[in-house]
Parts: C-alpha cells; sequence; structure tokens
C-alpha cells in the first residue's frame, strides 16, 4: 500500500494522507516528479514504456519520475524514482529544477526536472512491466528523434524547451 502526503493546490502541506488507488477527496492533491536525463556529453536518454502499460504503450519517455511516498519531498522522490527506474544514482546536485504546475483533473502537484550525468550509458535498468528498452539519443538526432518517435506529448515539450530552443 503506498502512502502519499495531502497538498492543498497552492502545494502546502496538509495533516491528511493520501493511499494509492483510492479516491482523493475534493481540494487535495498528491506530489509527482518527473526528470529527464541527460548525459554529460549531450544525449538524452528516453525509456520505452512496455506495450502492456494502459495509457501511452510503446511510446518513449523523456523522463523518470512517479508519485512522492509519505514523508518525501520533492528531491528525494526524484533521486528515488530515478534510481529505481533506471538504476542511476543521482545526487541532489545534478538535479535542476525546471518547472512546477497543477493538474487539476488528475489532482497532482508536478515538479518537473531535468539532470546531468556521467553514469554508464549501457548500465540502463529496465523495470519489468514498465519499460521495454532505452536509447540516449544524440543532440544532433534529438530534433528528428521527435519528430519521428512516439514520445509521450507533454514530455516531447519539455526536451524541446529545454534542449532545442534558444
Amino acid at each position: 500500500m503506498e502512502i502519499w502526503n495531502a497538498y492543498t493546490a497552492d502545494g502546502h502541506l496538509t495533516d491528511h494522507t493520501l493511499t494509492r488507488g483510492e479516491s482523493i477527496p475534493d481540494g487535495l492533491y498528491h506530489l509527482v516528479v518527473e526528470c529527464i536525463i541527460r548525459h554529460r556529453d549531450g544525449s538524452t536518454l528516453f525509456m520505452k514504456r512496455d506495450n502492456t502499460k494502459p495509457s501511452y504503450p510503446d511510446y518513449y519517455e523523456a523522463t523518470a519520475g512517479g508519485s512522492a511516498l509519505f514523508g518525501e519531498i520533492a528531491e528525494q522522490a526524484i533521486l528515488r524514482e530515478v534510481r529505481e527506474e533506471t538504476g542511476i544514482e543521482l545526487t541532489a546536485d545534478q538535479i535542476r529544477h525546471h518547472t512546477h504546475f497543477v493538474a487539476h483533473d488528475d489532482q497532482c502537484i508536478f515538479h518537473c526536472y531535468w539532470a546531468e550525468t556521467d553514469w554508464d550509458k549501457a548500465a540502463i535498468q529496465l523495470q519489468a512491466n514498465e519499460t521495454s528498452n532505452y536509447i540516449w539519443v544524440p543532440q544532433e538526432k534529438l530534433k528528428d528523434f521527435l519528430e519521428t518517435e512516439l514520445v509521450i506529448p507533454r514530455q516531447k515539450d519539455y526536451v524541446e524547451s529545454l534542449f532545442l530552443e534558444s
């Protein structure tokens, strides 16, 4: 059973807790974190979602991430999620906050990061039933990759705004 802290829409922590899979009361939100991973050589990591995933099966994800657990702040949650989903061990000084927004329909507060690493590119770990493959896309091929491959649209926009727009 996964327990989350509950927040108001403006990000203030409440005394309530939420449980994954249960209805979230009106006016409460949970914290979700995402991180785009860049290698020091300029390539960007994309993880291919398993074909059994209910949303965006076989699409590439530009981020690792998920829900913050009870007691975690966003920075702790993103370090854990990146480690669980890719095997990459980041440190707090490697992550950079990109943006945050409230998804009212999903009752989520998103905190979005990017990080640069020199992790062994061949040492990425896949999660059973979550991801089926990964690819490091070099900067010079990034625009073409985003135009020709199935990439989750919102994440595609993040990558473009961070690494393609001047």
